[in-house]
């Protein structure tokens, strides 16, 4: 099944996910990122316990996040995670993310987070395969 851009996730927001003043942790929106990029990797078919033979790109990590917190989250209930890929390097890749309420037009925040690939041996960056570049190119924001 094709992927469209943005990606959207639905992330939910618990109650041990609150602070003591009933609005979500900012921690949390993070968290919420990271699974929803977790779940776009899955819906382009890279799994995590598939081994490096035929998913050499999950050795990466995260080499920056920036987030702002536009406006808060006040109780438990559902979120929407969108994702768009906007720049794809030779072995990194930047994301960017917004989390929005469900119903509405409201943006709670937005960032973006920067993946390195890296080699497993060596620990230094290294070229995304072809695999890799060929499900996330079509994903890329326009330029522009």
């Amino acid at each position: 099944m094709p992927i469209s851009a943005p990606f959207r996730s639905t992330q939910r927001v618990y109650f041990d996910d609150l602070d003591a003043l009933n609005i979500l942790h900012n921690v949390r929106f993070l968290l919420f990122m990271e699974r929803a990029r977790g779940e776009l990797f899955q819906a382009l078919g890279f799994r995590w316990e598939d081994d490096f033979e035929k998913n050499p790109d999950k050795f990466h990590v995260v080499a920056a996040h920036e987030i702002q917190y536009l406006a808060p989250v006040r109780g438990e209930g559902d979120l929407t995670v969108e994702l768009l890929p906007v720049k794809l390097g030779t072995s990194s890749l930047v994301i960017d993310a917004k989390v929005r309420a469900v119903h509405g037009s409201t943006v709670h925040a937005e960032g973006h987070t920067r993946l390195v690939r890296l080699d497993p041996t060596t620990f230094k960056p290294c070229p995304w395969s072809d695999r890799f570049r060929a499900a996330f190119e079509p994903l890329l924001a326009p330029k522009g």
